[in-house]
């Protein structure tokens, strides 16, 4: 028998509010503890992110580094949040106006202006804008004392606010002088990251930076021209501060897809076919890895597949176990500033997207981490570009179905001269549950913000669904066999833990937390099963079990730990093309820009889909007939791989009998 579970992410509060309206609470619920000053400034910092500042000094005279929350006085002092200059008066009691107008602040007033509001808001209008676009809040009581409850309703209010903002799209650049536009069809890129053919009359020069502008299959991207022969150039790869004198980019964009690029061992499908073209992948099936498994509960990745802004990930467990991982309605959020002189001024970007993850086994012990692929996102007609890696944890003990679907939404908001602000949220998370097992099922995204391909900042958050399962069996068999399941939603996330322009910058501009584990989690909830039915209570006439989020050796339960799950690594072939053009009997390098670490360039293994047409081998490909194939290059594991289109162009031969003068 299976049974819906829904998870509320959202507090309690947060759901009688939603059924009341935003009213005082303080008055209807009973003793409730009003808070200072330096209390709230806690709260507000944790809920937004602000904990982190670059300012070596105190702020304020009376607030010290030995003080609690004295990150968040600082941080929020340095971002303007907080209205004092001076002195701070930790002690002195918080308001519900003093909330309001600095939650308002915590979103930025020049975020909100950037949106779509409809409202200026200023320091004079701060309640104001609170009132009428965020809640409903009864003015004659604003100068009452703030108590936990209050707080934690302005709170929920003002960050689903923030993360649901909408920001207007504008784009407003100065290139430098050297550089040149072109549409994406007048450049070929050779793919050795060297060589290139200019068509429809693109005049450059040595010395000269082409921006290449994104179009509808590809991301933007700037070459820098080494030397011109012909219709023929020679190039390196060009950054922010080769094209750009000032840039600033604002707008929310619902991600388009340009790119996928599976992991090992998977086939390719378009649910749409006529959009097979913008995809190189779309009608070719990877020949399955020969390598020989010696775990047996090894991953094969079977298939990925477009539909529409929905990425589906399949995998088949060698003991017929199933998975299935999908990331859906990508949405990034972005406000960055950028100037040849200045550097990074700011990069404030949300992203959100929904997960979901079905999953079925049975299978004793066990565990797997699979890597499933990255997605490109193209932002507009920008130069930014979202990319999504994708890797999921299982681990098992027993039999299980389950269903687990979230939406994510995270916030990394820099600005310089100030510290760090980050956040992430799991809303609305929903399983469909049914195991005699212990089980791990957690979808681990990376998300990164790049600019012509270089990284602004990055994301990685781990999700999903633990269930720890207590049996307990009647040996003499009159009475049913009971099973008692804990369930929790865990939330681990790091903020530009890989190397990206922010760490650059500062190694402050990094952090990494688990926010919600077994013993935190506000996502939980406790089931009991009689010979696999769910019930309400036991009829075995016992107390029903509460099992102990401990592990064998009674230390906290920790899923990495049961499961023996490492650090999740997000390895990935890089080349500096994904097309490959050549005329019959050329021969070219194939550009590799990084391989994971552990594995050398050298040591690349290549395979031809048909032979025909190319050869590959020791970084080179060379055309042997006309047509297309794909080339799959990979470690020599089988682990990482990446795969090339290669087009041999059919040589022109005139057969009209045409002279010319």
């Amino acid at each position: 028998m299976r049974k819906k579970i829904i998870f509320l992410i959202s507090f309690l509060l947060l759901l009688a509010v939603a059924l009341c309206g935003c009213q005082k609470q303080s008055e209807t619920q009973g003793e409730n503890k009003a808070l200072t000053k330096s209390e709230w400034a806690g709260l507000l910092g944790d809920r937004f992110g602000y904990d982190a500042y670059e300012n070596t000094g105190d702020f304020y005279i009376d607030v010290h580094s030995e003080d609690n929350c004295y990150n968040q006085i600082q941080a929020c002092a340095e971002w303007g949040i907080l209205p004092e200059t001076g002195s701070f008066h930790p002690d002195e009691q918080a308001t519900w106006r003093y909330a309001i107008e600095t939650s308002v602040r915590a979103i930025g007033i020049e975020k909100l202006n950037h949106s779509d509001t409809g409202i200026e808001v200023t320091e004079d209008n701060l309640v104001d804008f609170f009132t009428s676009k965020i809640a409903s809040v009864d003015t004659g009581t604003l100068d009452t004392q703030l108590s936990e409850t209050d707080a934690a309703l302005i709170l929920a209010y003002a960050y689903q606010y923030a993360a649901n903002l909408t920001l207007v799209e504008r784009m407003e650049y100065t290139y430098n002088e050297n550089v040149t536009e072109a549409d994406a069809d007048s450049i070929r890129l050779k793919g050795d990251g060297m060589t290139a053919e200019v068509i429809d009359g693109v005049s450059c020069k040595t010395g000269d930076v082409i921006y290449v502008k994104p179009s509808e299959e590809n991301a933007a991207y700037a070459i820098r021209v080494n030397a011109v022969s012909g219709n023929e150039i020679t190039y390196v790869q060009a950054d922010m501060e080769d094209v750009y004198e000032e840039l600033q980019i604002t707008g929310t964009y619902g991600g388009t897809v340009i790119g996928i690029e599976p992991a090992n061992d998977i086939t390719v499908s378009m649910a749409q076919p006529q959009l097979e073209q913008n995809f190189m992948y779309a009608s070719y099936t990877a020949k399955q890895n020969e390598q020989t498994y010696e775990n047996e509960d090894s991953v094969i990745l079977t298939g990925i597949k477009k539909d529409g802004n929905n990425i589906i990930f399949d995998a088949d467990f060698k003991n017929g176990a199933t998975l299935n991982v999908s990331i859906s309605d990508i949405t990034v959020t972005s406000d960055v500033d950028f100037s040849i002189f200045k550097g990074l001024n700011k990069a404030d970007v949300t992203l959100s997207f929904k997960d979901s993850v079905v999953a079925s086994y049975e299978a004793e012990h066990g565990s797997s981490q699979v890597p499933l692929g990255t997605i490109e996102v193209a932002l507009g007609t920008t130069p930014l570009t979202a990319k999504f890696f994708l890797v999921a944890n299982i681990g098992f003990d027993g039999k299980a179905t389950i269903t687990y679907t979230s939406k994510v939404v995270a916030m990394v908001n820099y600005q310089k001269g100030n510290g760090l602000g980050k956040s992430v949220s799991n809303e609305n998370p929903n399983c469909d549950f049914h195991a005699d097992a212990t089980v791990t099922v957690e979808p681990c995204i990376k998300a990164e913000l790049c600019c012509l391909g270089r990284g602004l900042a990055n994301v990685k958050i781990t999700s999903g669904v633990v269930a720890i399962a207590t049996v307990d069996v009647d040996l003499l068999g009159d009475e049913p066999s009971c099973i008692d399941v804990y369930m929790y939603v865990p939330l681990r996330w790091a903020v530009n833990e890989d190397g990206c322009l922010m760490t650059t910058i500062s190694d402050k501009l990094k952090a990494s937390a688990v926010v919600w584990d077994s013993g935190n989690s506000p996502v939980n909830m406790r089931l009991h099963w009689e010979d696999l039915v769910l019930v309400d209570a036991c009829t075995r006439g016992k107390e029903k079990v509460e099992t102990e989020l401990v592990d064998a050796e009674g230390q906290p339960y920790d899923e990495y730990k049961i499961f023996d799950f490492k650090e999740l690594e997000f390895g990935f072939i890089k080349v500096a093309s994904q097309s490959v053009y050549l005329s019959k009997g050329e021969s070219t390098a194939i550009g590799i820009l990084s391989v994971p670490d552990g594995y050398s360039i050298g040591e690349l293994v290549y395979q031809t889909e048909d032979a025909s047409v190319c050869s590959a081998g020791q970084g080179r490909v060379t055309a042997v007939g006309s047509g297309s194939t794909v080339l799959r290059i990979s470690t020599p594991d089988g682990r990482y791989s990446v795969f090339l289109m290669v087009t041999v162009e059919e040589e022109y031969n005139d057969v009209s009998g045409f002279q010319p003068l």
